[in-house]
């Protein structure tokens, strides 16, 4: 009587630091990264909080749905639209959604983003992933792209939410336009909540990453980062009353800066005119944060050429 062959294990076995075997054979370096961003993606929403936040994305966009609804079934608050619908979609609902889910990303990211190298460091698992064939930019950039992957799809998926909400209630046409032209709209503004939100979320996390490379403990990175954001609303006035009010100076406001980005692309597709100062006051507050997130790459490179493990080392 012959023994029955088993198959090979068809699953990836996973240890800590970034080596993983498939079939008993080694992954490889793309193969190995991938692994890497969705051990940390789980890690990150590991928690109940973590998950209880996550929701809070796609809730904002249910309250907008209710508000749509409530809108198109009420003939006397439809008249108040008119037909400048899409006043209504650019200039009121798309704004106040991402307003209210940056906040929620700002959060997200200051309690479960900035902490996780410092944490890394402090409890010694530096050593036990460095000990293993881990390059230390496969575990900078799975841990970058773990944590921005998160946020977008938590930004986006709130705001392509809204929108299909908005086209079931509005319709593809709008305005008195064309089928071909609505479907266009509606396509631009799909796209560019997702773009717009992926800049938004990759700029995030670079920075609050970059926090835990200066603070280098549990409780000083989010303070930093928290630090950061709030301390760059007195940094905007006082630069306002030294330079004159402007859209240059409101930038610094890193929320505001932020925000303006995703107030452009609104402004683009509105037939209301731009209002004065948005393409600087966005163009800014890009600038601002792209080269925040490049400081805060350059620390984390530096602080990992010869990286301190913590407890681990002894």
């Amino acid at each position: 009587m012959t023994q029955e062959t088993l198959p090979p294990p068809s699953r990836a076995f996973f240890h800590p630091g970034g080596f993983a075997k498939l079939d008993a054979k080694p992954l490889s370096d793309a193969e190995r990264l991938r692994w890497l961003i969705g051990m940390f993606a789980r890690l990150q929403l590991r928690s109940l909080t973590s998950k209880l936040t996550a929701v809070s994305f796609p809730l904002g966009a249910v309250a907008g749905a209710a508000v749509i609804a409530l809108l198109t079934r009420i003939p006397q608050l439809m008249e108040l639209l008119g037909d400048d619908r899409r006043v209504f979609v650019t200039d009121k609902a798309m704004p106040i959604l991402f307003g209210m889910n940056l906040l929620t990303a700002f959060l997200q990211t200051t309690i479960w983003v900035a902490p996780v190298i410092a944490s890394d460091v402090q409890s010694g698992a530096l050593l036990l992933y460095f000990s293993r064939p881990l390059r230390r930019r496969d575990y900078l950039l799975a841990r970058f792209l773990s944590a921005t992957l998160v946020t977008w799809l938590e930004l986006a998926s709130a705001a392509v939410l809204l929108v299909l909400v908005q086209i079931a209630s509005f319709g593809i046409v709008l305005d008195h336009g064309t089928t071909l032209g609505g479907l266009l709209f509606w396509a631009i503004l799909a796209v560019g909540e997702v773009l717009v939100s992926l800049f938004a979320a990759a700029v995030i996390s670079a920075v609050a990453l970059g926090c835990s490379s200066l603070a280098r403990s549990t409780n000083g990175a989010p303070l930093l980062f928290a630090g950061l954001l709030l301390g760059s609303i007195p940094l905007a006035l006082v630069l306002g009353n030294v330079g004159g009010d402007g859209p240059l100076w409101q930038s610094f406001n890193l929320s505001q800066g932020l925000n303006a980005v995703h107030t452009l692309l609104m402004a683009l597709l509105s037939p209301q005119p731009m209002p004065n100062g948005l393409v600087t006051k966005a163009l800014v507050g890009a600038l601002i944060w792209t080269g925040l997130a490049v400081g805060s790459w350059q620390l984390l490179v530096r602080l990992l050429r010869n990286p301190p493990m913590g407890k681990g080392r002894a």
